[in-house]
Formats: structure tokens, sequence, C-alpha cells
């Protein structure tokens, strides 16, 4: 049967920015090596391919982890916290190329704590646990064995347990809710109901990138966590807006100000159902293609 390019990339296209978004947390990077790949499927005889979402997977994965080690010394010298891009999901946009993204809820705690895994690892996890392949077929992706690709999974479990990942948590009520008190205490100064809503060893991470102010370091403790926003606030409360939004399969809180998208608040819950983690995106270059996207 003759395969066409257009019904490969139809067919693919999603899938394929699926795992280079989990791969390179970042949403131009991945549509970067999406299309770099089907470039160069471009030059090859399709027909001569017999499994081409392997082809293609084991390809984006290779882009991947070349980009993660050239990025590496960036990432060193990166001002402050570097944190995933974060992405609104499909019902948010009119784009499908993230329908994939949201039914499998890429949560952004995930996300976050994916960056601290070694690539190698990185890959081995999103390989098993995003697109469901066996051990044997990841092993030939990566040239490695079946064996010490078990090892690598089990290796990354057990990291990213350590650093409190259990299992992605769908979208519920009780997080709705959590976020909508979150949104109401920061956008009241309401350090009360603020303080009421963290753990005792919550968790704060910011992003500016040092193109916008942001805490360079994080911040630790329900306290300090909310005296942080009581001091930052007051200064967008006169020109700023706060919407809930649908961002990486679960509520977050998107900031306006002038029309424009100026940060992104997501937060992971612990299961007293409070905020263990908060996270705060406010690095222009990193909610550009969330900007178009509202534009």
């Amino acid at each position: 049967m003759t395969v066409h390019m257009g019904d490969v990339y139809r067919e693919y296209k999603s899938l394929l920015f699926s795992l280079a978004y989990r791969m390179t947390g970042s949403v131009t990077e991945a549509e970067d090596i999406v299309q770099d790949t089907f470039l160069a499927l471009a030059g090859t005889d399709i027909q001569d391919i017999h499994h081409v979402k392997s082809y293609l997977c084991k390809a984006v994965t290779n882009r991947c982890l070349d980009l993660l080690k050239s990025a590496r010394w960036k990432r060193e010298q990166y001002v402050g916290e570097w944190l995933p891009e974060p992405m609104l999901d499909a019902s948010e946009t009119n784009d499908p190329l993230q329908t994939v993204i949201a039914e499998e809820t890429v949560s952004y705690g995930l996300l976050v704590l994916l960056e601290n895994l070694p690539s190698t690892l990185r890959a081995v996890f999103v390989l098993r646990t995003a697109l469901d392949y066996e051990y044997s077929e990841i092993a030939a992706m990566l040239e490695m064995t079946e064996v010490n690709c078990r090892k690598k999974f089990s290796l990354a479990r057990k990291k990213l347990a350590e650093a409190g990942y259990q299992a992605i948590v769908p979208q519920s009520n009780q997080t709705s809710s959590l976020v909508e008190q979150l949104m109401q205490a920061i956008s009241q100064s309401d350090a009360k109901s603020l303080i009421g809503l963290l753990t005792k060893d919550a968790v704060f991470v910011s992003d500016g990138g040092g193109k916008v102010r942001a805490a360079i370091h994080p911040i630790f403790s329900d306290e300090r966590i909310t005296a942080f926003w009581m001091g930052v606030w007051p200064r967008w409360a006169s020109h700023a807006t706060m919407q809930i939004r649908s961002i990486n399969g679960q509520d977050g809180i998107a900031v306006y100000s002038e029309g424009q998208l100026k940060m992104i608040i997501q937060i992971t819950m612990n299961e007293e159902d409070r905020i263990s983690r908060l996270y705060m995106m406010v690095n222009p270059d990193k909610l550009a293609h969330l900007q178009k996207e509202n534009g």
C-alpha cells in the first residue's frame, strides 16, 4: 500500500509534538523538532519505512536528546529558576495540535519533575508512560538492551517518587475550588486565607528568565510564600485582572494587564487538598505562544 506524506503528517503530528513537549518542556522547541523531523522524512523514500510511527518517534526522541545535551549549559546560565512552558488545553484554543496533550493530561507538576531527570531516563519514562511502548521497542529506539531499559525506567520512577510525584491527578472539583480560592486570596491580599491554602512546607518557584522581576530562588514555607504575595500583588492590583484557564490539564490562573498575558500561576496539591507547590511563569518569552493563542 502506498503511503502518502500528507497522511503521515496529519496522523502523527500531534503525537510527535506531545512526545517532544514532554521531553523538552518547551512548546517552541517541540514545534521546531517536529517540523525538522518531517522535513528530514521528506528527503527519504517513505515507502521503504516499515514502521513509520516508531521511525518518527525515534527520530524525535534523538533530536530531543541532542537538544537537551546542547542546551544544558544554557540552563546552567539561566537567570533564576527554569520552568517548563505552560500550555493552554485544546478546549481553550482552536489548535488541534494540542488535543493529544489535553487528552493525556500532561500535568505541569510532572513536567517540572521531569526536568530533573537525566535525559535518557526521561526518554525511557516518556516513551513508556505517554506512548505506551514496550521495553523492547524503547530499547531499539535508544539503542540499549531491554534489561537496561527496564532498569532506567525503574530508576526514573524512583527518582520521581522521591521528588514527590505519585500519579497524574485528573482535574477535579476540589482542584477547581482550590484554584478559585487561591485567586481570591491573592487578588484580595488576604494573608489569612492564603496561608490556610498552603501546606506548612509549601514551595514556590517563579521563572522570570532575567527578563522581568521574579524570585531568583525557590521560596519555602507557607509564611514566606504568603509574605511574598502580600508584597507583590498590591503592585499589580490597579492594572491587572485574573482569569481561571485550563492549562496542562488542570485549572490555573492567567493574569492580564492591558490586554496582554503577563503571568501564569499553577499549583500542585497534596492528598489533603492543600497546595504543596506553587509555580509562577512571568518570563515573556515563555508566554509568547500563549499570547498568540489568545490573540
